[in-house]
């Protein structure tokens, strides 16, 4: 059933242009033309000033002349050369032409071209500027002028008046026009194209994405060691999604071997006890034995069935890993769980105890009591049932409980490695000691909710010692 709802899920048909396409392409077919927008904008200013220089070229160039054909006589002007006031240019009317008017400052005009007639008026305005000319625009009839002044001195050196020079700007306007026509004709065409640009970028970037999904889906259960081989920087984006799901991939192939191999392990361990309480259950069911015989199929009924009961306590503590620890607000005398249980659940072993009196921790002490259980049950199965020593110190506001074992002794580099879920140390697979993995996980996992620290240490001449660091509760 699993496996057919993740085949369905993988045969997802994807359209050719995903939500995740379409929301780039937005952006970018925006962002192009913008830059679209900001191109032709600056383009026709360039032409603007391009234009306005030459026209100002042509300007400069004929005041040039006509102020050359003027001069001062007993401070009145005199015109030296008429020819030069009555050019072509200005005596038609045309793109070309030019509009002449000579006026002194009061404004009162002193000549004017013949094809102002034909024209509409030109403003005559008095500027007072540095320099010998000056150049602006005219907004005169829909072309525009641009319009050149000079100035007249008389004799003495005294501003008299101006000589205004005008010519309509109709190829500027004329070019300025055609561009924004182009562009308004050419933002459709333009659009679809970069709408075909950005796609096809789009796609070609995503394309590596798609190809780490394909190969992400083909990695199953059944097929954890396949890994995503993508060429990518390791600095780069992709690289580092690469490297991401890799990771995660090798931490979920580990898990799922854990699993499989603690499911081994949890079967036989679960069957053991499970067999014992079948064959016992049928040795009773027959009829004729004594009861003495009876009584001691009774004893290893219940000495399997705690042992069951101690394996499904610990899976139970487990799945609750992830819960709010409610627990952590009750307070439990750890003293008297010594005396009143463990003491007396160990009584027919070798375990020795040498605990303070009212050592108050706060927690679940039935919690606590299946990590003392595991800790003292660890020490007695890997020291070949030689002397377990347990005892409890307090100072400075905190306990130290250490559980000490003369067993085998665990190797530096697994003294991290016991406390993960499912880990099996090689000298207990070696030795053929029995376990699933999960006890010392569990006693981190609680000695952690209740703020403390677990950390192993070896025990001299052999062995090892757990140590538990907790804060204890001072009820005075």
């Amino acid at each position: 059933m699993a496996k057919d709802i993740f085949s369905s899920q993988n045969k997802v048909k994807v359209p050719l242009i995903t939500k995740s396409v379409k929301r780039n392409s937005i952006w970018v077919i925006s962002l192009l033309m913008v830059v679209f927008l900001i191109f032709n904008f600056f383009m026709m200013r360039q032409l603007q000033s391009f234009f306005k220089n030459t026209i100002d070229d042509r300007l400069h160039h004929e005041l040039g002349h006509i102020k050359a054909s003027i001069v001062c006589d007993n401070n009145s002007f005199k015109i030296i050369n008429p020819t030069e006031l009555n050019e072509k240019a200005m005596g038609e009317v045309s793109e070309n032409s030019f509009f002449l008017q000579i006026y002194d400052t009061s404004k009162n005009l002193l000549f004017a071209s013949k094809n102002l007639e034909n024209y509409e008026p030109i403003p005559l305005i008095t500027l007072d500027f540095k320099g010998d000319y000056l150049f602006n625009d005219l907004n005169i009839k829909y072309t525009g002028l641009r319009t050149g002044y000079t100035k007249l001195y008389d004799c003495n050196g005294n501003l008299k008046g101006f000589i205004q020079l005008s010519t309509p700007k109709i190829k500027m306007n004329e070019v300025v026009e055609k561009i924004i026509n182009l562009t308004l004709y050419s933002l459709p065409v333009v659009i679809f194209l970069f709408a075909l640009i950005s796609l096809f970028f789009i796609k070609k970037t995503l394309n590596p994405i798609n190809k780490i999904i394909d190969v992400a889906n083909e990695i199953t259960a059944t097929n954890i060691s396949k890994r995503i081989t993508y060429e990518a920087e390791s600095t780069d984006e992709l690289g580092r999604l690469k490297q991401t799901l890799n990771n995660l991939f090798d931490r979920l192939e580990f898990q799922i071997n854990q699993i499989s191999h603690f499911s081994d392990n949890a079967s036989h361990q679960l069957m053991t006890p499970l067999t014992a309480i079948n064959t016992e259950l049928e040795f009773i069911m027959r009829n004729g034995h004594p009861k003495d015989e009876c009584r001691e199929s009774f004893e290893i009924i219940k000495s399997q069935t705690e042992k069951m009961i101690h394996i499904v306590k610990t899976l139970l503590i487990l799945a609750r890993e992830g819960e709010t620890d409610n627990a952590s607000r009750k307070v439990f005398n750890f003293s008297t769980l010594i005396e009143t249980d463990l003491s007396k659940e160990f009584k027919d072993q070798k375990v020795s105890f040498e605990i303070e009196k009212n050592i108050y921790l706060k927690g679940e002490s039935d919690y606590f009591k299946v990590v003392m259980e595991n800790l003292i049950s660890n020490g007695l199965k890997y020291s070949n049932n030689m002397e377990v020593t347990v005892s409890a110190t307090v100072s400075e506001n905190r306990v130290k409980i250490e559980v000490k074992d003369q067993g085998i002794g665990i190797p530096d580099d697994e003294k991290e490695k016991v406390f993960e879920r499912f880990y099996r140390g090689n000298t207990s697979e070696i030795k053929g000691i029995q376990g699933y993995g999960l006890g010392l996980s569990l006693v981190k996992l609680v000695v952690k909710q209740m703020k403390g620290e677990i950390y192993i240490e070896d025990n001299y001449p052999r062995g090892t010692i757990f140590i538990v660091d907790l804060p204890i509760v001072n009820l005075v």
